[in-house]
């Protein structure tokens, strides 16, 4: 079987690809994989780091405010959509799947152009511009949640599969290894960091004192590092054993299971580890996130009362530590969250998208 994953612009974006493209490997023996990503994104680093080979094609984003820029996107579009339909024609794929990504949409056209069957995996509550546009051309739209369905024409052949999570055996339940009277705040704002994010838990940190017993576990982002070191210096908690601050977390699965809160923003793929793990969480969705996604990423589970949210330009206002302090002591209440998560949960994502892709190909 031959594979072409489109993706890129964020994490959000390449992690479900590379799910997918490594249940591809371990499970289809004569798999062949192929990335399609942008010039100069993010993707490039990761999916190569992954092992797999990628191709880069030059497109960005439509402007909605500026016309002139919108045209010379729509322009790289129409040139984006021949370089990834060249790709298409020397690869020969059986299928070519996206997972998001400005890369996405010029594959996945060129590849219906072509009859290839075509799918594309939509992480978030609400689509994206570019699934809603190719939503009935495609073979199949693969969902992360059921409430994406209801924004999709009826035609689009939509599935809910959830969101799949690299490796995730190792978010399975697992106790916490800490004694029951430690517990443990987790927070995170990515990779690079979120300064208001960085703001709020330092805040946090201090109002805690009060609470011993509470461990930290926080990290700042690359970019942010050195000035949240020199704000805890000068907050007079520097030292302080019950605080670990790290650039960034490579071992994200083995954090969660032994958080007792975790603090973070609410992409897609933060929240499928989320209910994986089955933690309590308090999310502070981006606002700086085309079409509010991570605000109704976040919605969708306190909705269903599986998450507490705290919208960023509330954070100084008290709600974060109000949120946090009563996750911690009403453990009541942290267990309502921590069940109602987990029915977000879908350890079986990857087993139904490979089912899917051998139904589309016709191998199964």
């Amino acid at each position: 079987m031959r594979v072409v994953i489109a993706c890129g612009g964020t994490g959000g974006h390449v992690t479900p690809a590379l799910a997918i493209a490594d249940l591809l490997q371990k499970t289809v023996a004569d798999c062949e994989i192929l990335f399609i990503g942008t010039v100069g994104g993010m993707e490039n680093e990761m999916v190569r780091a992954a092992g797999y080979e990628i191709c880069a094609i030059s497109v960005k984003g439509l402007s909605r405010r500026h016309p002139k820029e919108a045209l010379a996107a729509l322009k790289l579009l129409r040139a984006a959509v021949r370089a990834a339909g060249n790709i298409i024609d020397v690869f020969h794929p059986d299928i070519v799947i996206g997972t998001g990504g400005y890369a996405c949409y010029p594959a996945l056209l060129s590849a219906y152009r072509r009859g290839t069957p075509t799918a594309v995996h939509e992480s978030n509550a609400v689509p994206g511009l570019a699934v809603r546009m190719l939503a009935t051309k495609l073979s199949r739209v693969w969902l992360g949640f059921e409430a994406a369905r209801a924004h999709l024409p009826r035609r689009a052949k939509t599935l809910v599969v959830g969101n799949p999570v690299r490796d995730s055996a190792l978010w399975r339940g697992g106790t916490r290894p800490m004694g029951q009277s430690q517990k443990t705040v987790l927070s995170f704002g990515g990779s690079l960091g979120a300064p208001a994010m960085n703001r709020a838990v330092l805040s946090l940190m201090a109002e805690l004192r009060d609470m011993p017993q509470i461990r930290f576990v926080h990290a700042t982002g690359k970019r942010e590092w050195e000035g949240f070191s020199r704000e805890l210096a000068a907050a007079g908690l520097s030292g302080d054993p019950r605080l670990e601050v790290l650039p960034f977390i490579s071992d994200m699965p083995r954090r969660m299971r032994e958080a007792t809160v975790v603090i973070s923003r609410a992409g897609a793929m933060t929240l499928g580890e989320v209910a994986a793990a089955g933690r309590a969480a308090v999310l502070i969705p981006s606002p700086n996130v085309t079409g509010d996604h991570q605000l109704k990423n976040a919605a969708a589970l306190a909705d269903a009362g599986a998450a507490v949210v705290v919208e960023e330009h509330r954070l100084d206002g008290g709600d974060l530590t109000r949120a946090v302090r009563r996750l911690l002591t009403d453990d009541a209440a942290r267990r309502e969250v921590e069940m109602a998560v987990k029915a977000f949960s879908h350890p079986d994502a990857g087993r139904k998208i490979l089912a899917d892709i051998l139904l589309l190909t016709g191998r199964q």
